[in-house]
């Protein structure tokens, strides 16, 4: 039995989302958003997306962290910043002892929709339909951590199945 923490990072809005999985079930957990302050320097924004991806790993206690990938922005600075948000929520991960796993968007696209190029809107179909959920919020950081936490479920499946 697995409970896997997604998360999509984000500067502004990083979307976390949690299933659990004990062959052959698969829960839906509970799912949020953790936000740093837009005004604030980025160095302090820092601090409040490790302080509140912390929260989530101390509430739940998952047992893996699963993370997008850095995509290539054709704004080198946009990329940068991404890349400083997603350090400090892998250093939490890793400060609690999770084994980190890192998806590309389009290998998640792919595993939850089976189409590398899907849109945002049909992943969001997808990870509802999947995990049975009628009200998921309407951030679709929330659904995106969903199925990286979902691509990570498949990736345990497929490390199962090759096993036997």
């Amino acid at each position: 039995m697995t409970l896997i923490l997604g998360v999509d990072p984000g500067l502004n809005i990083t979307g976390y989302g949690l299933i659990y999985y004990a062959p052959p079930r698969l829960e839906f957990v509970a799912a949020g958003i953790v936000s740093s302050p837009k005004n604030a320097r980025l160095s302090e924004r820092l601090v409040a997306l490790y302080d509140g991806i912390t929260a989530v790993i101390k509430q739940y206690q998952p047992g893996v962290f699963a993370i997008e990938e850095t995509f290539y922005n054709k704004n080198a600075k946009t990329s940068l910043i991404l890349g400083h948000a997603r350090g400090v929520l892998m250093l939490s991960a890793a400060r609690n002892q999770l084994p980190v796993f890192e998806y590309s968007a389009r290998s998640v696209k792919k595993s939850i929709t089976g189409n590398g190029a899907a849109t945002k809107a049909q992943v969001r179909f997808m990870v509802e339909r999947i995990l049975k959920i009628k009200d998921l919020p309407d951030e679709m950081d929330i659904s995106d951590a969903l199925a990286i936490a979902l691509t990570h479920h498949h990736h345990i499946k497929f490390q199962q199945l090759t096993k036997e």
